[in-house]
Parts: C-alpha cells; structure tokens; sequence
C-alpha cells in the first residue's frame, strides 16, 4: 500500500475544481444533489460504466416502480 493517498486525492481533484469554479449552489439540496452527482460521476468512471447510460436506466426503473441499479 501507498503511504500517501494521491489516489484518493486525485480522484476528487476534479470534483473540487467544479464546485470551486460554479461557485456552490444555493441552497442545502443543491449542494446534496451535486454532491450524489458527482460521485455516481466518478463511480462511474472507475468501473468503466457511462454515466449517461447509468442515469438513463435508473430513471427508467425508478418510473416504473422498480428497484434503482446500485453502483457497488
């Protein structure tokens, strides 16, 4: 194991870089929502998954009242 977490660090950079540069939300929801976003965003790119893909398909069970696709 490393004995930093640059990984982790790295990993969030961009993250960082977007809400410094949009400049937050404006409200606590805003913020939770960004936040679920972008981590689904992430989760998404390491497992090699589209995030378009991924939130297109849990619309769609979430509509018709079926369980949402967990990102595990």
């Amino acid at each position: 194991m490393e004995p930093t977490n640059n990984h982790a660090e790295r990993s969030l950079r961009g993250a960082v870089i977007y809400r410094k540069l949009s400049l937050g939300s404006q409200s606590e929801e805003g913020e939770t929502r960004i936040a679920r976003l972008l981590s689904a965003h992430t989760t998404c790119r390491f497992q090699h998954r589209s995030m378009f893909e991924y939130l297109a398909e849990a619309l769609t069970k979430h509509a018709s009242g079926e369980p949402v696709p967990l990102l595990t």
